[in-house]
């Protein structure tokens, strides 16, 4: 079965799977909700990804169009603090825009904590809760572990055999090379180890954000020397965390984007985050070897 490829095929997807679940058969529900998912990323990549002006415009009509079907109004003020932040090119604090609430079976949404019990009758661990972003998805330990220990030498083999000049080449205007997005998993994974060791020595310390996807490279070490610092740290960020005794992983940070934080929290950010970046790896060795 295919994927959706209008909204319209695209709502029918997430009907059924609606109606499978009230039946509780899951295990086909779920093949709906996946499919469901696969169009909604199809159909707005077939649509165009807004960027800049045409963002703007696009966030200005939903306000308008929520404002037009009386929308809380706490939402509508979440989006224009949030959209003010992006016109600003700042981080949106966690205090204007916290984690949202869903209900499952009537679409309630709640903004920040939501009552035990909603005016629907819902409780409030029935909701969906929507948090900054889906690295935060939980992970185990131990997938937490494979991924960090394995990652690298999936970088490494992307690679291999590219000349100097290769590894400085950008796939197209504006987009990072290989040198770049190295040094940039490369910080992520230094500020990680920062956050942790924070965490670890601190009750409930502040880690402020920091955009590291804007940082540039400083040293101006070759890629070679990235990478051999990369595996390193890699190496004894494994080695610290392996040692943890089982009450640490819950040491709790402040986060001003992303609220309360823990050292697991944190681990599985950086993994996600450090496991996203792989497909692009690939596309720009794809767009060095034509």
């Amino acid at each position: 079965m295919a994927a959706p490829t209008t909204f319209a095929e695209h709502l029918k997807f997430i009907q059924a799977a609606r109606g499978l679940e009230a039946g509780g058969y899951y295990g086909l529900a779920k093949v709906m909700w996946a499919l469901a998912y696969s169009g909604e990323i199809k159909v707005s990549n077939a649509a165009g990804i807004p960027r800049q002006a045409e963002l703007d415009t696009a966030i200005w009509d939903i306000v308008q169009t929520l404002q037009a079907n009386e929308t809380d109004p706490a939402i509508i003020n979440a989006i224009e603090k949030g959209w003010q932040a992006v016109r600003e090119d700042r981080t949106i604090p966690f205090a204007d825009i916290p984690n949202l609430y869903v209900s499952r079976t009537n679409g309630d949404i709640f903004i920040g904590e939501p009552p035990e019990i909603t005016p629907h009758h819902d409780h409030w661990l029935a909701l969906r809760e929507f948090k900054g972003v889906w690295y935060f998805e939980s992970m185990t330990l131990a997938e937490v572990f494979k991924a960090l220990e394995h990652n690298p030498q999936l970088i490494k083999d992307q690679l291999e055999g590219l000349i100097a000049e290769q590894l400085l080449v950008a796939p197209a205007h504006g987009e990072w090379n290989m040198h770049q997005l190295l040094a940039h998993i490369l910080m992520a994974q230094e500020l990680l180890t920062e956050r942790i060791e924070l965490m670890l020595a601190e009750d409930n310390p502040n880690l402020a954000s920091r955009a590291v996807w804007a940082q540039k490279d400083q040293e101006a070490l070759s890629t070679g020397e990235v990478l051999e610092r990369y595996i390193d740290l890699r190496q004894q960020l494994v080695e610290r965390l392996k040692a943890l005794p089982a009450a640490d992983w819950w040491r709790k940070g402040w986060h001003d984007e992303f609220g309360a934080q823990t050292v697991l929290s944190q681990a599985t950010y950086f993994t996600r985050h450090e496991m996203s970046h792989m497909p692009q790896f690939g596309q720009i060795r794809n767009a060095l070897e034509g």
